[in-house]
């Protein structure tokens, strides 16, 4: 795959809530990637002529996205348990949107908002955002970019933030990957396998209870053989250090996953029916959404990595995808 990046293209995408959404291409040798200002989304990326990650086919679609495509997440990625939290002695209360808990920076949250385009050059596109103090409950003002890269084989996702109080902080991209092609049906035959050991436990709700399990997916396992997969698994290595997180495989094409978080979060989306998509309507399973972010529900375990962003600090975290051939 060659190296050469070409500036970005900028064209108008439709519109949502009366607003322009405007799709930025990023091309490199044979790999293509489109994004969107509506929740900076990953709309399409493109490897020698496949389509490898889920897409809607229209852009409004993306600001009502039930299970999330390609979307920037934030607040807070994941949940936090009964909608709440305590900081520096302050309860907060949180707009819920799942079984009393707030998923994902709950019903409005950064997926749901038109990002503004704030940096092009060659290769690269940063998106960003300002979510304003009491923001679906949370403290502070918050100022968030994320900076898009395609270069050589891989996805660069860079995500930086500022605040003017302390509060929690947890932001990933939400595609769903499919390396066998969006149009290719269930992702039952992609292997997976996970850098981890350790996974976390849930409650009924899909909040951690605080324990650890054993994990056992070091060796590529089918996906059919390990569905279904909501699950929160503990990555090897010392968080802040850039390391594999997992890796996602067909038969002739493998999209490794790296990041400085401490976990990733595997949804292979067993609910999905009936979602737009660009050559007819997904399915179960259609693609498995690899999402490197802290642990849910953090800001309520004090045993676990601090989501807490305080004034003066920069939050900053990066994510990888690198396209691999795997046929000989």
């Amino acid at each position: 795959m060659s190296s050469t990046a070409a500036m970005p293209t900028r064209h108008d995408s439709g519109s949502v809530h009366g607003s322009t959404v405007e799709r930025v291409r990023l091309e490199s040798g044979d790999i293509v990637v489109d994004l969107l200002t509506v929740g900076a989304a990953v709309h399409r990326v493109i490897v020698d002529g496949r389509d490898v990650v889920l897409a809607h086919p229209d852009a409004t679609d993306y600001a009502d996205s039930m299970f999330g495509l390609g979307l920037t997440i934030g607040r807070f990625a994941n949940r936090i348990g009964g909608a709440r939290f305590t900081l520096d002695g302050t309860e907060y209360q949180l707009a819920s949107n799942e079984n009393g808990n707030t998923l994902h920076g709950g019903p409005d949250g950064f997926a749901r908002r038109l990002w503004g385009v704030s940096d092009v050059a060659p290769g690269t596109v940063e998106f960003a955002l300002t979510s304003p103090d009491g923001d679906q409950g949370f403290p502070g003002e918050v100022s968030v970019r994320v900076r898009y890269t395609l270069s050589d084989d891989e996805l660069r996702m860079e995500y930086a933030a500022t605040s003017t109080a302390p509060t929690p902080i947890n932001l990933t991209n939400h595609a769903y990957l499919n390396p066998a092609g969006e149009a290719s049906g269930s992702a039952d035959d992609l292997l997976l396998t996970v850098h981890a050991d350790q996974l976390l436990e849930v409650d009924d709700t899909l909040v951690p209870t605080g324990r650890l399990l054993a994990a056992d997916l070091r060796e590529p396992r089918r996906i059919a053989d390990v569905a279904p997969l909501d699950t929160c698994f503990v990555v090897d290595g010392e968080p802040g250090t850039l390391r594999p997180h997992a890796t996602l495989a067909a038969s002739d094409l493998a999209i490794d996953v790296s990041s400085d978080q401490p976990g990733v979060q595997v949804f292979t989306a067993d609910g999905m029916a009936g979602v737009p998509g660009l050559t007819g309507a997904y399915g179960p399973r259609a693609g498995v959404a690899l999402e490197t972010q802290n642990f849910p529900d953090a800001p309520n375990h004090p045993e676990f990595p601090d989501s807490i962003l305080r004034p003066g600090q920069v939050h900053t975290t990066t994510t990888v995808w690198r396209f691999r051939t795997t046929r000989g």
